[in-house]
């Protein structure tokens, strides 16, 4: 079914649902904007020092009490732990921005730290590759310099 298809049935679907008051069916949000899905990633990386890295990345639907829906494309939550058990754990919620010229997605946190991830979506929708992060120091509410940085990737789980 093409592209154009599937978006009309779905909104014919959701249209007559709500006509109704059925509750619409369970659409990823993600698939009215573009960009990944809703659901669970698999995350794996490695930082610039070798050390691997993986967990989850949860992108859910955006709360718009917290934040600007127009701005943002859902929330992201990671939650990743180092192969070294010295080096701990790491996790950012933050809300996701969604660049559908480059296929980007983009999220972080500046609170310990300076945290940046992006990546690019696969045209089948069911990756996220070529992903960057970096961890900055802030040093008097200033970005200090870099103190990691790394690769990562996230393949979307069984729903």
């Amino acid at each position: 079914m093409s592209t154009s298809r599937m978006a009309i049935t779905l909104l014919t679907i959701t249209a007559v649902s709500l006509a109704i008051g059925v509750p619409a069916p369970v659409a990823d949000q993600a698939l009215a904007k573009g960009g990944p899905h809703l659901g669970k990633w698999e995350f794996t990386g490695k930082d610039n020092t070798g050390l691997a890295w993986s967990g989850t990345l949860k992108i859910e639907k955006l709360d718009p009490a917290r934040f600007e829906a127009n701005k943002y494309h859902s929330l992201c939550i990671l939650e990743v732990e180092s192969s070294d058990p010295s080096k701990g754990t790491k996790g950012v919620e933050e809300p996701c921005e969604w660049n559908p010229d480059t296929r980007t997605v983009t999220f972080g946190n500046t609170y310990p730290a300076v945290n940046v991830y992006t990546a690019v979506l696969s045209d089948d929708g069911k990756a996220l590759t070529q992903g960057k992060w970096t961890e900055s120091k802030v040093v008097r509410g200033k970005v200090a310099g870099i103190v990691r940085s790394g690769q990562w990737s996230a393949k979307l789980s069984n729903r």
